[in-house]
């Protein structure tokens, strides 16, 4: 008995398991045993994978709440964790100072926030644009 009949004839004498039953809620049925494969390049891919999501442009005022919800965090941590106590167990900062460094920080957070969010919007732009070499920019 050759190589080929052997194998096939192990295949047969076991019966096949059957098809898991699809997730309840998922969204593509189980791929079925034998089908095809079809080979995308990474561009079909990213455009299906991007086809379905929305892209929100950068915008300054999603910067700013995000930041002012960081300097406020920022303050509390230095203001009640990070402070030195001297040795009567009083605070060696003052408020006025943590709050100048919460306020520096919200400054740096704005622009770090809209330049990330800016970053990642051209970044999906041009998976969604699927590389074509044109540029965003006007």
């Amino acid at each position: 008995m050759s190589k080929k009949e052997t194998r096939r004839a192990a295949r047969d004498a076991f019966p096949k398991a059957p098809a898991p039953a699809p997730r309840k809620g998922a969204k593509y049925a189980p791929r079925q045993s034998g089908a095809k494969y079809t080979s995308k390049t990474q561009k079909q891919k990213a455009r299906v994978q991007t086809a379905g999501q929305t892209v929100k442009k950068p915008s300054w005022i999603r910067a700013v709440i995000f930041a002012a919800v960081l300097a406020v965090l920022y303050f509390v941590m230095i203001q009640y964790l990070w402070v030195p106590k001297d040795e009567n167990g009083n605070p060696t900062s003052t408020v006025w100072g943590s709050l100048l460094i919460a306020v520096i920080g919200f400054v740096v957070f704005v622009f770090i926030v809209y330049l990330t969010d800016r970053l990642t919007y051209q970044r999906k732009m041009r998976k969604l644009q699927g590389g074509s070499g044109q540029s965003l920019r006007k």
